[in-house]
């Protein structure tokens, strides 16, 4: 069995936050909120203040967790001060006291504590990444500004024009509601990028600023009595038991749950939807209400202008890239398919190369053999590194006598092929050999002077139905009397019988 994984004091804080829950479900049936329930409230911030300090001594990250011991600090005496001095005693209180200053103290530690963390919080592997840091940014602004133009037509309007109110007491609401929205905003920005246990950190974040909202609108809008104290209750519980297990574990490395993810991804979109529905709803009065609607709703559309315009230039840097490696890959394609079917030290076709080539032209063609007369002592005289270059310069005459005419291929070693691109009548064939033969003597240079080789030819006609091996053994049978006779000539085979055709030979 597991053990508990928080410090010891957290056992009794969740019995506390159920038995609190129990009490406001008798609270609701009542249609009042009772003593009892404002008494146990009392003891849940102070409990989860005193967790999250007994939770410093074993965390990992003690800055944190001591960070978020002092906010909860400063929310249990806030919420002391003002349940116990006020609520408690059914007394109105101030404008603005120490308790206030203690929530402002909280929020702006939550604020400091979230920018934080979304700062230098883990970042999802790069194949796991849909939406890049700006466009997190808009997204959970775009929220934020639609639950800001809410709390603005639900509760900050009729609130500003109450004449019963003191100017500071408006001020301080309004910060308030400041506060909860760029708190809303940071949460929803960490749902984006955090990948830590913190769900009960962003359940209690995301409970406590509702429970505001809800506190702010109660009046204008009718809310269910004790569901207020029962989301403040789990907030504080959520962020205490939260922010424990976010400074004891090391973030884990999985993926971020895909409902979760969807719900995040559609809140922009559910957002927009609720500004139009604002606006439609409010029409185009020029009060109070209406001029703040207005703006909210521009403010809303240039954001997700922005928000657009940066996926719009997203989307064409990707393209490019994506271009890009698909220009590459064609390269790398093509060039592995040379290579393939190249001769790498002469750059003609090698035999894979040639042989697709004769698979490819089933039509009348001439095949030529060559084969080197003399080779052997270049290599042996004067080394492989001068028999290379040699077989270049063969390779280079060789394509500049039969370029117009043939297709050349080094089948290996000192042989080497031609075939025809089309049918040549036998004048031409000899012209051709007779050409190779004479360049090919020619002398080569070589370390330390010249060497003078000769070249045999053996030359084979393909007729129409001939299969390439077929053609390539009579033009071998014809190189191999051209060596036989003494090196240096032409050689040609003769018809080949219809044996030894692939396709019936014609009437």
């Amino acid at each position: 069995m597991r053990p508990f994984p928080l410090p010891t004091l957290f056992v009794p804080l969740l019995l506390l936050a159920a038995a609190h829950s129990v009490s406001l479900i008798y609270s609701h049936r009542a249609g009042e909120l009772l003593t009892v329930s404002d008494r146990l409230y009392l003891f849940v911030p102070a409990l989860a203040a005193l967790a999250s300090w007994q939770a410093v001594r074993g965390a990992r990250d003690r800055r944190l967790a001591v960070w978020a011991a002092a906010c909860l600090t400063f929310l249990a005496g806030a919420e002391i001060i003002l349940v116990a001095a006020y609520d408690l005693r059914d007394l109105r209180a101030p404008d603005y006291g120490v308790g206030d200053a203690l929530y402002h103290a909280y929020y702006l530690g939550l604020v400091a504590l979230l920018l934080g963390a979304a700062r230098t919080g883990p970042r999802p592997a790069p194949r796991e990444r849909r939406l890049t840091p700006p466009e997190w940014v808009l997204d959970s602004l775009i929220t934020g500004v639609v639950v800001a133009e809410l709390s603005w037509v639900l509760g900050l309007v009729p609130l500003l024009a109450d004449p019963r109110t003191t100017l500071l007491f408006k001020s301080v609401n309004v910060s308030y509601v400041m506060l909860d929205v760029i708190l809303l905003t940071l949460v929803l920005l960490r749902l984006r990028v955090d990948r830590a246990p913190t769900w009960p950190l962003v359940a209690g974040l995301l409970a406590y600023v509702a429970a505001d909202l809800l506190y702010l609108i109660d009046g204008p809008v009718r809310i269910p009595v004790g569901l207020t104290d029962l989301l403040w209750t789990w907030g504080t519980t959520g962020q205490a038991v939260g922010f424990a297990l976010l400074a004891r574990r090391p973030a884990p490395a999985a993926p971020t749950p895909a409902a979760v993810t969807l719900i995040v991804r559609t809140l922009p979109y559910l957002a927009v939807l609720t500004a139009c529905l604002i606006l439609i709803f409010n029409g185009l009065s020029l009060d109070l209400r209406g001029r703040g609607v207005v703006w909210f709703t521009v403010t809303v559309f240039a954001l997700v202008m922005i928000r657009q315009a940066y996926t719009l230039s997203e989307t064409t840097r990707l393209n490019r890239l994506l271009a890009e490696q698909a220009t590459q890959l064609r390269g790398s394609r093509d060039e592995m398919e040379y290579r393939a079917l190249h001769d790498s030290l002469t750059g003609l076709l090698n035999r894979d190369g040639f042989r697709q080539l004769m698979q490819a032209q089933t039509g009348p063609r001439t095949l030529l053999m060559l084969d080197l007369d003399g080779f052997k002592p270049v290599n042996d005289t004067h080394g492989h590194a001068a028999g290379d270059r040699v077989l270049r310069d063969v390779a280079r005459r060789i394509h500049e006598v039969s370029e117009p005419w043939f297709d050349a291929a080094r089948l290996g070693g000192d042989e080497f092929a031609l075939l025809s691109r089309g049918p040549l009548a036998a004048p031409q064939i000899r012209q051709v050999a007779t050409h190779l033969i004479g360049r090919l003597s020619e002398p080569f240079e070589v370390r330390g002077g010249h060497m003078t080789l000769g070249v045999s030819v053996g030359a084979a006609q393909g007729e129409p139905g001939v299969s390439p091996d077929a053609l390539l053994g009579r033009a071998d049978a014809a190189l191999y009397l051209a060596k036989r006779g003494g090196g240096g000539q032409l050689r040609e085979a003769a018809a080949l019988p219809d044996a030894l055709r692939t396709d019936p030979p014609g009437p």
